[in-house]
């Protein structure tokens, strides 16, 4: 009884933002967590940018960064999850965008961070992807053969793209299940890792070099190093909203999701604190270390290195295997998180072509078009790599950049414009909501800003940092298309408290929305 009434307030709360129930709500609020977490995937992430991180600035920058970081993406985590207790929509921050602003300004304001969004979360999924490729490439190393070729790797890349897309072709509470599985995976797997690092490896560093001990090898002046380094950590916090992507399909969505990303934040600042520190205090010299491993081959990844300090040669596979598992498991979220945003957006008629980019399969009740687009943009991304060799931090980049402002935007809305007429939801922070919105879009900004700096000197054609290249490609794009076509007809998402505009399928009227001043938001 008790369950039937939780899905019929699911129901008219969806109703009221002006969408009717077209995927299936199956997953749990445990589910909700578990997917949040291993999105996040703390694991997988540092593991991923390690190489970054012990280049711009060695042991104390590092662990210094994941301290303030954590810090600040709590606070930022807070902010998405007060607003997400109001709007619990598939569209997420691009959802939320278009709630914060005037009518005028919604199409606009709403568009921009949806792309901000989508083009972040699409480059995650390239990074998890090539990252995968570059675990099972250095494993091939460890194992006495020869590396594999770069275009090799990205065959890999696309290919293991290809398979998150035919499980995110599932439905939503079988992947759950598989979601479940993965965080309890990612737990045991992290504390097997640190355990060993701690009892097997036989010369630690001091707990004074991994808190005060500096590397730089970027060229650039120290502060300026201190300011870029920031990039590894936030990359490892990227997506802990992506619960929010699936609050359509999620029980009790209003309550369950800002809960799921809350304790994502603070559950992964504590357990990458944990596996960050095991892997500096692994290490005695940062400079030697990199040294003995850069010198003879490109290929040798620097966590795989560590990993051979405890134990050596095929026997650091085992570590290996379980850092290739979760690397898998996180890019399976991810696909999820983009496909979401992408469908939110085509149903809104962001992109051309929406009616059928929109489709979903009434089998499983998942949208298709979004994950079968999906799949074939994430390739194209994954083909850069055979341009550039630093097509991997520039997408390491992208990601971080394009999420940083796609969180910006809302909760920067949140504090200014909506900032005396925000209809505070079941989860709020009552009259410390907006401190924490302002605090969260300043971090944001200055930190948003880094992202696309260079990251070597002598700045040259093969070690630019091509993020912001890429970044500016793409919203041009979308700038052109804007002017050209969507400004004249694309209205955003759907507005409770005006409009009488004939909207694409999957929408309702405002006669068929209950009344509910808690939830209408007026800016007459």
């Amino acid at each position: 009884m008790i369950e039937n009434e939780e899905a019929e307030k699911d129901i008219r709360l969806l109703k009221e933002m002006g969408y009717t129930q077209e995927l299936y709500r199956g997953f749990s609020p445990f589910m909700s967590f578990t997917f949040c977490f291993t999105a996040v995937n703390i694991l997988t992430s540092i593991s991923l940018g390690f190489h970054y991180t012990l280049n711009t600035g060695g042991s104390s920058v590092a662990i210094w960064s994941w301290i303030i970081g954590s810090v600040f993406t709590v606070l930022v985590g807070c902010s998405l999850a007060e607003i997400c207790s109001v709007y619990p929509s598939a569209g997420s921050v691009y959802h939320w965008a278009g709630q914060l602003v005037p009518a005028r300004n919604a199409p606009l304001a709403s568009f921009i961070c949806g792309w901000f969004n989508f083009i972040g979360n699409s480059a995650g999924d390239v990074v998890f992807s090539s990252g995968f490729a570059s675990i099972i490439n250095a494993i091939i190393v460890l194992n006495g053969k020869p590396p594999l070729s770069t275009p090799v790797q990205v065959i890999i890349s696309i290919g293991i793209v290809f398979t998150w897309c035919m499980i995110n072709a599932l439905r939503i509470d079988q992947q759950g299940w598989l979601t479940t599985l993965a965080t309890f995976f990612q737990i045991f797997g992290i504390l097997i890792i640190v355990s060993v690092l701690f009892i097997a490896i036989p010369q630690h560093a001091t707990v004074h070099d991994v808190f005060f001990s500096t590397y730089n090898s970027t060229g650039f002046p120290f502060i300026y190093v201190c300011c870029i380094s920031i990039l590894s950590t936030l990359f490892s916090f990227s997506g802990y909203e992506a619960g929010a992507h699936l609050a359509e399909e999620t029980k009790s969505a209003d309550r369950t999701v800002p809960r799921a990303i809350i304790i994502t934040c603070i559950g992964g600042s504590i357990v990458g604190f944990i596996y960050l520190f095991a892997l500096l205090f692994a290490i005695p010299n940062v400079e030697k270390f990199l040294k003995d491993n850069n010198k003879n081959d490109a290929s040798i990844n620097l966590i795989i290195a560590t990993y051979e300090r405890a134990i050596p040669y095929r026997e650091a596979t085992a570590l290996t295997t379980i850092l290739v598992c979760n690397i898998y498991f996180a890019g399976i979220s991810s696909v999820t998180s983009t496909s979401r945003i992408f469908f939110s957006m085509a149903r809104d008629g962001a992109f051309p072509f929406s009616h059928y980019l929109r489709w979903i399969y009434q089998g499983t009740k998942i949208p298709m078009g979004a994950i079968i687009f999906i799949c074939c943009f994430d390739s194209i991304l994954l083909s850069f790599q055979l341009i550039s060799a630093t097509a991997f931090t520039a997408f390491l980049a992208i990601a971080t950049f394009s999420i940083q402002v796609s969180y910006l935007i809302p909760i920067l809305f949140r504090c200014t414009i909506s900032r005396k007429i925000f209809p505070l939801g079941e989860y709020n922070f009552g009259r410390f909501g907006v401190p924490i919105a302002i605090i969260s879009s300043i971090w944001l900004t200055i930190t948003s800003f880094f992202m696309i700096l260079p990251n070597q000197y002598p700045i040259t054609l093969d070690n630019m940092n091509y993020s912001i290249v890429v970044i500016s490609i793409v919203l041009s794009i979308a700038g052109i298309y804007w002017f050209v076509s969507a400004r004249h007809w694309f209205i955003g998402p759907k507005r409770t408290d005006l409009d009488t505009i004939p909207l694409l399928p999957g929408h309702v009227t405002n006669e068929s929305i209950p009344s509910d001043k808690n939830k209408s938001t007026s800016y007459e």
